[in-house]
């Protein structure tokens, strides 16, 4: 049982007065988070479904602080300088008039959600493609509610250094969870579109939102999902989180696509938990937002699992794009691949990647692979990247590898050599540098969408001509 709203909100109350008190370092950090903690519990009344994650993720949030660059995990992301110069308050209860019609996906044109600032839209949801016994819809009104909703937050802190400033951010604001349940069995054969649609202010604020979803998918059950984020103009940060949950010989194949304006900043976790002959396979990518950060986690249940994680980031002018992930493997005759590919375009565009693939002493006969490869088109562009595979298993297979460059000559005179001129060879190459990771996409239409969304920002960023590439 977790602590009451008043005991939640007293605690609160000191640790603000504490933090406004104090002035020395890192007081100012306290002061901030705790206001936005305030602020958030005095916003929109919870559902009981969410009642106790709320009360222990608030509970949770007085003894954590925002990171620093002095943490490991954080030494290449300054987040502080971004959000605790803002005035940030959570997302109002309403519904703007929001354009989402440039999110197509014609293949779940009946099995799409949309949520605007964290919270469902019903009256832009088409939900009328679900197969009996599969759910889409706000944990608080289904039917799956005390089986499913069991799940609610039980992978989330299972990352390294336990349950983050950001995750206890999300749980302390969410009105309602997404939930998607696939029970025993059932596979749904169109994919499930979920839009996360955030808007600005315009009033010097920055909204947050905080869509948090989850899905289990019982034994033997397939599911596709294809998580899209986005976003009007004016300030806002969409902190979202996501908990895949697993079943035996379950297969989920996961998209998630982030699109959001210049302006926005974007925080996500998804974690992931795989049992005995599980399937994962995700495919990611991203060019919006002026800060990305994701937290991919990934927990092998049992033996026999298969993950498959791809990664594409453009960083264009003052954008910075940061994915830190973690794969453990406890159980045998795991196998895990992952490969991490990122372009930086301009001297103020910075990629982070840190990968973390844990091969265990019982993970025998594991076969697990890593591959970061980033390509700087630009004088002083920055990537930081820290591939990390740990094997204390002995009977493995298991390789990994890095590389950072510009655009190979080798590859240049190749295309000259055959009447290609230097500058369409170059574009070339840029351009197609993040189909091997796009290319995975299964629906033409998204893919084409995909990839002409990153040729525009190539164009935009003058790493592209514009002749090159499907109009």
């Amino acid at each position: 049982m977790g602590p009451s709203c008043n005991a939640v909100g007293s605690l609160r109350d000191q640790a603000t007065q504490r933090a406004e008190a104090n002035t020395p370092a890192g007081k100012e950090d306290e002061s901030w988070l705790q206001k936005v903690a305030r602020r958030i519990q005095e916003g929109q009344e919870p559902v009981e479904a969410v009642q106790a994650l709320r009360e222990s993720s608030a509970a949770s949030l007085l003894s954590l602080r925002m990171p620093t660059t002095r943490d490991e995990q954080w030494r290449f992301t300054d987040i502080r300088k971004l959000l605790l110069t803002a005035d940030v308050w959570p997302a109002p209860p309403h519904f703007p008039s929001v354009d989402i019609s440039q999110c197509t996906l014609p293949e779940a044109d009946q099995t799409r959600i949309v949520l605007v600032d964290g919270v469902i839209a019903p009256s832009l949801s088409h939900l009328n493609g679900l197969l009996d016994g599969i759910t889409v819809e706000p944990l608080a009104t289904s039917a799956a509610r005390e089986t499913a909703g069991q799940h609610l937050g039980s992978l989330a802190g299972q990352g390294q250094g336990g349950l983050d400033v950001f995750s206890a951010l999300n749980g302390a604001a969410a009105s309602d969870v997404l939930l998607v349940n696939i029970p025993d069995g059932k596979q749904l054969d169109k994919p499930l579109h979920i839009v996360y649609h955030s808007t600005g202010s315009g009033d010097g604020t920055t909204r947050l939102a905080s869509p948090r979803l989850l899905v289990v998918a019982g034994k033997h059950a397939e599911v596709e999902i294809v998580e899209e984020f986005t976003g009007g103009g004016g300030a806002y940060w969409t902190n979202a989180l996501a908990e895949f949950v697993l079943g035996e010989h379950s297969k989920v194949s996961h998209t998630y696509i982030q699109q959001q304006a210049k302006e926005g900043i974007h925080t996500k976790r998804t974690y992931v938990a795989l049992a005995t002959k599980a399937e994962y396979r995700a495919t990611e990518t991203g060019w919006g937002g002026r800060l990305t950060r994701h937290n991919l986690h990934i927990q092998q249940l049992g033996p026999e699992t298969v993950t498959d994680v791809a990664t594409f980031y453009l960083a264009g002018r003052s954008q910075l794009h940061d994915l830190h992930s973690s794969l453990y493997l406890d159980y045998p005759r795991g196998q895990s691949n992952q490969l991490h590919k990122c372009i930086v375009t301009h001297a103020t565009g910075h990629g982070v990647f840190d990968g973390n693939v844990r091969v265990n002493k019982l993970a025998q006969q594991t076969d697990a692979n890593q591959l970061s490869r980033n390509l700087l088109l630009a004088p002083r562009a920055t990537v930081n990247i820290k591939p990390n595979l740990q094997i204390i298993a002995d009977d493995v297979k298991c390789t990994h590898g890095a590389a950072i460059s510009d655009l190979e000559e080798d590859q240049l005179f190749y295309f000259q050599a055959r009447g290609i001129d230097a500058a369409t060879a170059r574009s070339a190459l840029v351009y197609s540098f993040g189909c091997e990771v796009t290319d995975r996409l299964n629906f033409e239409g998204l893919r084409n969408r995909v990839q002409d969304g990153i040729r525009q920002a190539l164009i935009s960023e003058g790493a592209l001509a514009s002749n090159l590439g499907p109009a």
